[in-house]
């Protein structure tokens, strides 16, 4: 058969919808990752201060679980707040209530932003305006990285000090540096270890025969009560012996009325102890007793006569 070279018109149809079609693929993807044609979608409209770097597609969560995407980011026209539109998925909004909030935040620190919801408490109303939504600022970019900046340069510090430190005990300065390179220091603390050895197991030693010489006490002790309990021994008897006990208590009757009468001044030494008489006659009489004494030992010859003859 003879070719013309012509090119059916069904044909160019076909293949110019197969590239609206296309087209119109890469356009969806690159807007916000998803094909939306069949499906209706709930508009929800921010105004943030600012967005750090937000971008039209993303995600958009509510308590972490993907719902939509940004659709449009503008300046409002009013002012330099930021209007951000986002495609939900239909009932998200009734999920929202008094106390939502959104913020733009990502999972990692290099990670791409997102938009995430919170839902509020769900005790309370359902919110009836987007303006009932909270936001907050988006994380600082700069400031982040400021941070980053100065622990590097607190590790190259650190770094630094213990390159320096290493230097020296390498040389030997320092305590740390004798112990690494002096022999000597070893073997003192090797046999400090032993001596510490050797007076853990003597204190286990005498803590053993000290245990053993109070469970010998504790057994004396339990045969003691046990001799007391059977009524063995004087103290026994006191224990257990009601008889014992009554005659205490009428010796101890008696002697209280006996030292009663005494200090009552009744028989002799009663009168001894309550009479002062007595003991001033005695004190005469020992005053007399020392001057006589005092005169034979000047003058024995005047009362005592020897004679041999």
């Amino acid at each position: 058969m003879k070719r013309t070279g012509r090119v059916p018109f069904m044909k160019l149809q076909i293949g110019f919808w197969v590239l609206v079609a296309f087209g119109l693929l890469l356009w969806a993807t690159f807007q916000s990752g998803t094909i939306k044609f069949f499906s209706r979608e709930e508009q929800i409209h921010l105004v943030f201060d600012g967005v750090g770097g937000l971008e039209e597609g993303a995600t958009v969560r509510l308590h972490g679980v993907p719902v939509g995407h940004v659709r449009d980011i503008s300046l409002d026209k009013s002012g330099n707040k930021v209007m951000v539109e986002l495609g939900v998925k239909p009932g998200t909004r009734l999920r929202l209530h008094q106390g939502a909030s959104a913020r733009i935040t990502s999972t990692g620190f290099l990670a791409e932003l997102y938009v995430e919801l919170d839902g509020g408490d769900p005790s309370r109303p359902r919110i009836d305006q987007d303006s009932e939504i909270a936001v907050s600022l988006p994380p600082d970019p700069n400031a982040a990285m400021k941070k980053v900046e100065a622990i590097t340069d607190s590790l190259q510090v650190l770094l630094g000090n213990l390159n320096t430190v290493g230097r020296e005990m390498g040389n030997g300065r320092g305590t740390l540096g004798r112990l690494a390179r002096d022999e000597r220091l070893y073997q003192q603390l090797l046999e400090l270890s032993r001596n510490a050895n050797v007076l853990t197991a003597r204190l286990s030693e005498t803590q053993s025969q000290i245990s053993r010489e109070f469970t010998a006490v504790t057994v004396s002790l339990d045969s003691l009560v046990q001799k007391m309990q059977t009524g063995q021994g004087t103290i026994a008897q006191l224990v257990n012996d009601g008889t014992l006990h009554q005659r205490l208590a009428s010796s101890t009757a008696r002697a209280d009325s006996i030292l009663g009468a005494i200090a009552q001044g009744k028989g002799t030494f009663g009168k001894l102890y309550s009479d002062s008489t007595l003991y001033e006659d005695t004190k005469l009489l020992m005053a007399s007793m020392k001057r006589l004494m005092a005169e034979i030992e000047k003058n024995p010859k005047k009362y005592f006569k020897f004679s041999f003859f």
